[in-house]
């Protein structure tokens, strides 16, 4: 049973990745292919602070969403200016410099190239647990995600990203509003960061490569656009697809590349037949 409470603690994590990503893609109009990085950075704030510094778990935590929160502002504000081809190539330029920070100065652990070894609360020992804690997480980021989105602030951010003219003109600023939810998206991926590395119990800087970030996409673009049910509905239908793989008894180098062939073609097939995914609110415009 153990194995099955990982794979849906899995699949919370990457639910909070993509709330965090449609929130500043669906509603912003903001182009990220990069916050995968902001995932590794919450991460390594957990297990640094936990296993180094012997931190109680719960306590890093909040910390990671902090920090990942501010260095999401950061990274942000010399995007700003940028168009949004631009912006959408910064952001995925922004996680590889992430992931070679990451692995040329992030501590680890003696004789491995990332860390092990983080202590968790006795309860969490158990893939149970585990599970408990990270979907409750989850349940608590759906929450305050429909909150933001049924908001006036959501409101605003829907009226930017359509009508920035007309918004603008009423006095709506578009780099605050947009600075606002770029943070608060950050902050969900260094929640998802610190509940990830409770997990795995081991990362590395490869867990965090670009090419998850190409996955969260696909997982928004087949669940749906502006739709935090799509946000949920996506990574759920795909990850647990592509864990139903491993009981094919096809070898792991066949399988491997058979899902992210299986990844782009679905891709393709959603920018010709179905823009807004399978539950979407919203489509980019050409």
């Amino acid at each position: 049973m153990d194995y099955y409470f990982f794979v849906l603690s899995v699949i919370c994590v990457w639910v909070i990745v993509s709330l965090s990503v449609n929130l500043v893609l669906g509603y912003a109009g903001l182009f990220s292919i990069g916050h995968v990085g902001y995932l590794g950075i919450g991460a390594y704030t957990t297990a640094v602070l936990n296993i180094i510094f012997k931190m109680d778990y719960f306590l890093t935590i909040p910390i990671a969403v902090v920090v990942t929160a501010l260095v999401a502002l950061l990274t942000y504000l010399p995007l700003m200016r940028l168009t949004a081809f631009h912006f959408a190539l910064s952001t995925l330029g922004m996680n590889v410099v992430i992931v070679d920070l990451l692995h040329n100065l992030a501590p680890r652990v003696p004789g491995a190239e990332g860390l092990f070894g983080l202590q968790a609360p006795e309860f969490m020992t158990t893939g149970l647990g585990r599970f408990g804690v990270v979907g409750a997480a989850t349940v608590l980021c759906v929450l305050v995600a429909l909150r933001v989105v049924n908001s006036p602030f959501g409101r605003t951010l829907r009226a930017l990203r359509d009508r920035p003219e007309a918004a603008e003109a009423i006095g709506k600023n578009p780099r605050f509003y947009r600075g606002v939810i770029w943070t608060l998206s950050g902050a969900f991926c260094g929640l998802a960061g610190g509940l990830y590395a409770v997990t795995l119990f081991y990362i590395d800087p490869t867990v965090f490569l670009v090419a998850f970030s190409f996955n969260v996409a696909v997982y928004i673009g087949v669940g749906g656009l502006a739709s935090i049910a799509g946000s949920i509905l996506g990574p759920t239908l795909l990850i647990a697809f592509s864990e139903g793989l491993r009981f094919t008894g096809l070898p792991s180098d066949i399988s491997g590349p058979a899902q992210q062939a299986l990844f782009g073609a679905l891709l393709i097939l959603l920018m010709l037949f179905r823009r807004k995914g399978l539950i979407g609110r919203y489509e980019f415009r050409d």
